[in-house]
């Protein structure tokens, strides 16, 4: 699982890279980083619960 959502992280921030790169607009680059920041805290929790359990 921690696998799967590191692939699904590194898609987001590279889309948001290539839409940076394409129109120069910070504004969905800082959301994908949001979106993958928030998707992280979430598996490490999950990681951490089922590690323990």
């Amino acid at each position: 699982m921690l696998l799967l959502s590191g692939v699904v992280i590194s898609f987001l921030i590279g889309v948001g890279l290539l839409q940076l790169l394409r129109t120069g607009d910070l504004g969905p680059f800082f959301r994908d980083l949001g979106i993958g920041l928030v998707l992280l805290l979430f598996s490490l929790g999950f990681y951490r619960k089922w590690h323990n359990a």
